[in-house]
């Protein structure tokens, strides 16, 4: 009898399991035909947020969830739905079957809300969120809709791998080859281009150099990141690897294999088998997942800049952020895709950048930002011959740091700085225009002193901003009737 109940006890137990299982599979089931069917209607939609290190995307992602979860306190005249009240507010949940780490939202709002206030952490990874949007639309037949949202953050380093993937080593060699000897990455190499050149592609590779030169590489790759505020940077994941990661080839140009092209393969255990294997791997095992990870699934691309920095390190910084625009324009699939490919395979239906920091000057100054912005857009595109895109640029700030006060009958900046003395400021006015040859002077020495977010932020409380809500209309509006 004690043995029956053993086993009929058991018997439960496996039946219990399969009950739970079953109600896994149906949950998931349904889960997965409402994403289906979202996607049919045009209530769901998918927003890739990218730009390089120090451009603000984990504080913008932050403020945008803040805004949209607390609609009653959020300042956003310039989304429709808000300034109707029809927003009647938003769930944030983790993006299932993402595979991706959950964007850190409570981090992030308690960073902001600390006493002294601190910025988020810098994006390291990629993470991804879920907003469910539910807006009442007193004119429509149906007067309540909901639309979900999805926000995918990745490094904008990362972004920069992506023409990898339509060039061979030998090609990308001679591509880095020119840059390298072009000022300032002439300057910041030193001595490590001569040795890189140095190199004959055809003797044998020594596994210790190898080691040695790639983590000079990386060093230098973030100077050039860091110093010179460069945005065209390859490869992406070896200047920022992602989280854990200790798998990423070492990989470096050969400069003396792009005056040399070879015809023949490379020999066995080379400098260019060797490399040029790396190099392989690397687009195979990291830049190729990347991307059908994250561009099978966006409608909507957002790419944020640091413009005013970049303005301010001078032409070259310029130059070099054009260059990465023009390569950003060859990354993406256009157009709106018809019914299967809205189901099974989007495609980009906008592309937006976005010039982020604009706090850093006068309001008089917003505009010439934008312009400025849209000029460089303009350039760089036309450039990549690419037609029929649905192009975007604003200037904005996702969390304002400074007030604008009058001092001396003058119009000048207030703020805290990170250590939390009050600093009043003004910088070069920014002209819509870039300086003409030897005009840069504009603009040198006159950087914007980091600002620490404003006191008194909180989970409930307003965040202030310059246009997230303009933003948001051109991500979402004619989502939601805007």
């Amino acid at each position: 009898m004690h043995w029956q109940s053993i086993e009929m006890g058991k018997t439960s137990d496996r039946i219990r399991a399969l009950r739970k299982s079953l109600q896994r599979e149906l949950k998931d089931g349904a889960e997965k035909a409402t994403w289906a069917m979202e996607r049919v209607l045009d209530r769901r939609v998918c927003i890739g947020v990218t730009g390089l290190s120090g451009s603000g995307k984990t504080t913008l992602v932050t403020s945008i969830l803040h805004q949209l979860h607390n609609p009653e306190v959020a300042q956003l005249p310039g989304f429709s739905p808000a300034l109707s009240g029809g927003l009647l507010g938003t769930d944030i949940l983790p993006l299932l079957d993402s595979g991706l780490p959950p964007f850190p939202f409570d981090a992030s709002i308690q960073a902001l809300s600390a006493e002294p206030p601190n910025w988020p952490e810098s994006t390291k990874e990629e993470s991804a969120v879920e907003m469910h949007l539910h807006i009442k639309r007193p004119r429509a037949w149906r007067n309540k809709m909901h639309l979900a949202v999805e926000l995918r953050d990745y490094p904008g380093e990362w972004l920069m791998d992506i023409p990898l993937l339509s060039m061979d080593f030998q090609h990308w060699c001679r591509q880095q080859n020119e840059l390298l000897h072009e000022e300032p990455r002439k300057g910041l190499a030193g001595d490590l281009l001569q040795e890189l050149g140095a190199l004959d592609p055809s003797a044998d590779c020594d596994p210790v150099a190898l080691a040695q030169l790639a983590e000079r590489y990386r060093v230098f790759l973030q100077q050039c990141r860091e110093q010179a505020r460069l945005s065209y940077l390859q490869p992406g994941q070896v200047l920022m690897p992602p989280a854990g990661s200790d798998e990423i080839p070492a990989l470096f140009p050969l400069p003396a294999l792009a005056a040399n092209f070879a015809e023949e393969a490379p020999r066995p255990g080379s400098w260019h088998a060797v490399m040029q294997a790396a190099y392989n791997d690397y687009c195979r095992d990291h830049v190729t997942p990347f991307v059908e990870r994250q561009f099978r699934h966006i409608d909507r691309q957002l790419i944020l800049v640091d413009l005013i920095g970049t303005l301010y390190a001078g032409e070259a910084a310029v130059r070099d952020m054009r260059m990465a625009f023009r390569h950003i324009a060859n990354a993406f699939e256009y157009g709106k895709g018809n019914f299967l490919t809205k189901l099974f395979r989007p495609r980009i239906e906008k592309l937006i950048f976005a010039a982020t920091k604009s706090d850093q000057v006068l309001a008089a100054d917003h505009d010439a930002l934008r312009q400025l912005l849209g000029q460089q857009l303009r350039q760089a595109f036309n450039s990549a011959r690419i037609s029929g895109l649905p192009l975007y640029c604003e200037a904005i700030s996702a969390v304002r740091s400074s007030s604008e006060i009058v001092r001396g009958g003058r119009r000048i900046l207030a703020g805290f700085d990170m250590q939390g003395r009050h600093l009043g400021f003004e910088n070069a006015e920014i002209l819509p225009d870039l300086p003409a040859s030897g005009g840069w002077q504009h603009y040198r020495d006159a950087a914007p002193p980091k600002l620490r977010p404003p006191t008194g932020l909180s989970a409930h409380a307003e965040i202030p901003h310059i246009r997230v809500d303009v933003l948001l209309n051109l991500l979402l509006g004619d989502k939601t009737g805007g």
